[in-house]
């Protein structure tokens, strides 16, 4: 049975100013606990790099409804790969999602995703602007300043694509409904009105250049790195239909990112050891997020009880495909061996720290096998044909779950004889399969599909019918608080 932890806030150094687009509440003058002011406090390398914790912890979980980690799980409920659970979370919030009708007013878990990321944003704006004004002579570590602001900017990059998917137009490079850009600390209550999806992109790209060329190669997997940076452009780049430089740039991650980034041996390594630290070295993460150990706080401490694995994603495994005279099944043993019955908690997955015994977590931000799946989708993609790199790159992904190449029925290796039609479709499947539970992205490659191939997403998810609604709503508490100027998404 799974262990229903307390949840306890995380104490870390923030540095918060907040925007009534944020929160519905009056802040001019609340002083949080354990908070350090941004004007004064980052005046060294140490400063600097507590604060820099203090960004890398906004991705961690605080308390029930502070949108981290139901942001990743949201989209899985809206997938139809996970359901609420019957009892722990049956309100108007989580029905919403499963029937893709999400509600518009009250959604503690939605509005918390966007305020936490947004708060995420503004410690990164803070230690950015600070950090710059600060003379290179008080850092003991010559290179330390420069990478501290690329660290920053790739954090920042990240929340903004996080919330551009769940909240924005993420599809449509044309559409004016992209999110709000806050590219400097928030000083007073002023809102902002949304921009453009495209300028959104742009300042993600810029972002991510900038941390491409400084942040460190490798710390540890709970900080970001370069090779992170190229693998989220690569994707962004995928999301914004830029198929060529998505696949190149796909592709040099694979060639050149060195032996501490590769894909695991067996899939079972990445995640089934939360038992030692060792979880953090597993070259196949590009970067993830750290729980606390012993503090059973994570993405764990939701999977289960908060929202549970579905039968039909469990049955989806034994489903198969057929291409030409083959019938592909499309999982081994990749689902059965991260899937288990938790009983009065539904099917829970080993993906995430789920036992009393097991003291580390990480959320999975990046992990290489999507890397091959990018190159695989976005060299296809550009080619208009299923060249030799793409069915390399989604075969490998295969191979290293155990599938054949007996040119038989089963789980097969995908044949040379695969159609651009079918191949896409199998690059779908397997991230399905291979990412399941993990961040929600078998949702976004649905509404991808749906808008670049016009894939009918109610033939995986019978409710999801309104393609307005494929994305969340901004919270009317959010648009009230900041007089308006924040505009709703269409059909809410």
């Amino acid at each position: 049975m799974k262990k229903q932890y307390i949840y306890r806030v995380i104490l870390s150094i923030t540095i918060i100013c907040f925007s009534s687009c944020q929160l519905a509440e009056d802040l001019d003058d609340f002083e949080p606990l354990f908070a350090l002011e941004a004007e004064t406090a980052i005046n060294n390398e140490a400063t600097a790099d507590l604060a820099l914790a203090g960004a890398y912890a906004g991705f961690r979980q605080r308390s029930g409804g502070s949108g981290n980690p139901e942001m990743y799980l949201i989209p899985s409920i809206m997938s139809g790969v996970a359901s609420p659970h019957p009892i722990f979370n049956n309100g108007a919030e989580a029905t919403g999602y499963a029937d893709n009708n999400p509600i518009t007013v009250g959604a503690s878990s939605g509005l918390g995703a966007y305020t936490r990321m947004y708060d995420l944003i503004n410690r990164c704006n803070w230690l950015i602007e600070k950090v710059t004004e600060l003379s290179s002579d008080v850092f003991e570590t010559p290179e330390r300043q420069t990478e501290i602001l690329a660290e920053a900017k790739a954090l920042r990059a990240t929340a903004n694509f996080y919330l551009l998917r769940l909240f924005g137009q993420f599809y449509d490079t044309g559409s004016v409904y992209g999110i709000t850009l806050r590219s400097e600390p928030a000083r007073n209550a002023d809102a902002f009105p949304r921009n453009s999806v495209a300028d959104v992109y742009a300042a993600i790209i810029a972002d991510l250049d900038d941390a491409i060329a400084g942040t460190p190669d490798l710390r540890t997997k709970y900080y970001v790195n370069k090779t992170y940076a190229k693998g989220l452009k690569a994707k962004v780049l995928l999301y914004q239909g830029d198929y060529a430089a998505a696949a190149t740039l796909a592709k040099d991650v694979i060639d050149n990112s060195g032996p501490n980034f590769a894909l695991a041996t067996a899939y079972g390594d990445i995640f089934l050891d939360h038992t030692t630290p060792a979880l953090f070295d597993s070259p196949e993460v590009l970067f993830g997020s750290k729980g606390q150990p012993q503090e059973g706080l994570g993405i764990g401490n939701y999977t289960g009880f908060w929202a549970s694995a579905t039968q039909a994603f469990v049955d989806f495994a034994a489903a198969s495909t057929t291409v030409g005279a083959q019938n592909i099944v499309h999982d081994g043993t990749r689902i059965a061996t991260t899937i288990f019955d938790a009983g009065f908690y539904g099917l829970d997955t080993f993906k995430f720290n789920n036992a009393p015994t097991d003291q580390y977590e990480m959320i999975y931000h990046l992990r290489m096998a999507e890397i091959y799946l990018i190159l695989a989708e976005a060299d296809a993609r550009a080619n208009s044909t299923v060249t030799t790199n793409a069915l390399d790159a989604l075969n490998a992904i295969r191979i290293r779950a155990g599938a054949t190449t007996t040119g038989g029925d089963g789980f097969e290796t995908y044949p040379a004889t695969i159609t651009l039609t079918e191949f896409l479709e199998a690059v779908r499947i397997e991230k399905y399969v291979e990412l399941g539970l993990e961040s929600g992205e078998e949702w976004f490659d649905l509404v991808r599909y749906h808008f670049v191939d016009g894939f009918d997403v109610s033939s995986v998810k019978a409710s999801a019918t309104n393609p307005d609604k494929f994305i969340l709503p901004i919270d009317g508490i959010t648009i009230d608080a900041g007089g308006g100027v924040v505009e709703q998404n269409p059909s809410y």
